[in-house]
């Protein structure tokens, strides 16, 4: 049987609601399901998380003209970050390098689905 579109709903709400955090990084290695943290950071962004329906939401971060880097970044990672300090992996992505300097902006935009 499938998933209900209502239990997907409840994932998807969940997810948006607990995303807090969301890491460029210079690791390029292959991502997998198995990720557990970002390989190399470079920063950490705070999203804006936007439900687009019952199975889809979009996750945006904006690295501004201040960061600068003599590596590209290779890397997002989005993550859940307790008061505490621990963390749950959501998703790491590899990405096409990207060179970030000061007069350049980056925007990030993922799009996370529950199927």
């Amino acid at each position: 049987m499938a998933t209900l579109t209502r239990a997907k709903r409840l994932l998807i709400d969940t997810l948006a609601n607990n995303i807090n955090e969301v890491v460029l990084g210079f690791d390029g290695t292959y991502a997998t399901p198995d990720d557990g943290s970002a390989g190399r950071p470079a920063v950490t962004l705070t999203p804006t998380i936007t439900v687009l329906d019952d199975t889809s939401l979009l996750v945006e971060a904006t690295l501004g003209t201040q960061h600068s880097f003599t590596e590209s970044l290779k890397e997002v990672y989005v993550q859940f970050r307790a008061a505490d300090g621990t963390f749950t992996p959501i998703g790491r992505y590899t990405i096409l390098p990207i060179a970030k300097n000061d007069e350049n902006e980056v925007h990030i935009q993922l799009l996370v689905e529950v199927i």
